[in-house]
């Protein structure tokens, strides 16, 4: 739950100021019912964009993730990650992380 609501309040400028959609959110679990990750899906069908942010809890495969998928070319690339050891249970990283995505990659996001 507190991945789900700061990833709705610290990215929201996705929306407001770059046009994307609201985010379709889907999420992953183990036949026992424990969630194994957490993704939401930005489209930005005008530029043909979509990024999707990731948060995967598998002891195999875990930590964030932000992938920025151009649907004219098809190429995909991984803009930001943050390894589940480096992460706090607070969340605070996915603040550091919208702030990245929004200095680093707005001109290309608009």
């Amino acid at each position: 739950e507190n991945f789900i609501t700061k990833t709705k309040q610290y990215f929201d400028f996705l929306i407001t100021e770059f046009d994307f959609d609201k985010p379709n959110c889907k999420f992953s679990e183990q036949p026992n019912g424990v969630v194994i990750a957490d993704e939401f899906e930005f489209n930005n069908p005008n530029k043909n964009l979509i990024i999707i942010m990731s948060n995967s809890y598998h002891p195999v495969d875990y930590g964030f993730e932000i992938n920025l998928t151009d649907l004219k070319t098809g190429t995909e690339e991984m803009l930001h990650s943050v390894l589940k050891e480096n992460q706090d249970i607070e969340q605070n990283y996915l603040k550091n992380a919208s702030e990245f995505l929004k200095t680093g990659f707005g001109q290309r996001l608009r």
